[in-house]
């Protein structure tokens, strides 16, 4: 069977290696599913803050979370335990009622948020424990890094298949396609 045979464009031309496809394919859907996830993070932030009261709270303890992260290269990874200091915080909704939550965000560096430091909130007056640090990155950040590398993983994914076909364009246009046994 001829290898060329193997290689098939989206229109049927030759071009990009089959498993090449697959491949890209994989990351295009791999990004396109973050982008989606992305864009549900922003719109469900934002539906959070259409209903949300602000508020000051006060930091009332600094938990440490430890949590596992991956070192090393692909094919020799390891793990190591990093400590992450999240703030506790208090605060009284509009109707005198005390809340206490442990933000979703944290830092590595213990001194960010000390005990008695006063912090702006956002929280949902039908459930108040549904509450979050009035930060940029608590609103948008987490939705917009995800939507960001899932875009970054479709354009990577456009960007090498435009190259794979051209290259394979390039490399057919200087081979008979069909040579003739000599006699």
């Amino acid at each position: 069977m001829n290898p060329r045979s193997w290689k098939v464009g989206l229109s049927g031309r030759q071009g990009v290696p089959l498993w090449a496809q697959g491949v890209l394919i994989i990351l295009m859907l791999a990004g396109i599913v973050l982008v989606g996830v992305g864009v549900k993070g922003l719109v469900d932030s934002q539906r959070f803050m259409a209903k949300a009261s602000r508020t000051n709270g006060v930091v009332v303890d600094v938990a440490r979370v430890v949590q596992q992260e991956r070192r090393g290269p692909s094919d020799n990874p390891y793990y190591v335990d990093v400590t992450y200091f999240h703030p506790v915080v208090q605060f009284v909704t509009a109707r005198e009622q005390p809340v206490w939550f442990q933000a979703g965000e944290g830092s590595k560096d213990p001194s960010t948020y000390q005990v008695g430091d006063s912090v702006r909130v956002l929280y949902d007056p039908a459930r108040p424990q549904d509450a979050r640090l009035d930060t940029w990155f608590s609103r948008w950040g987490g939705s917009i890094m995800l939507g960001g590398l899932g875009l970054f993983l479709v354009v990577l994914g456009v960007v090498i298949w435009v190259a794979l076909r051209s290259f394979g364009r390039a490399a057919g246009r200087g081979a008979p396609q069909n040579p003739q046994p000599q006699g």
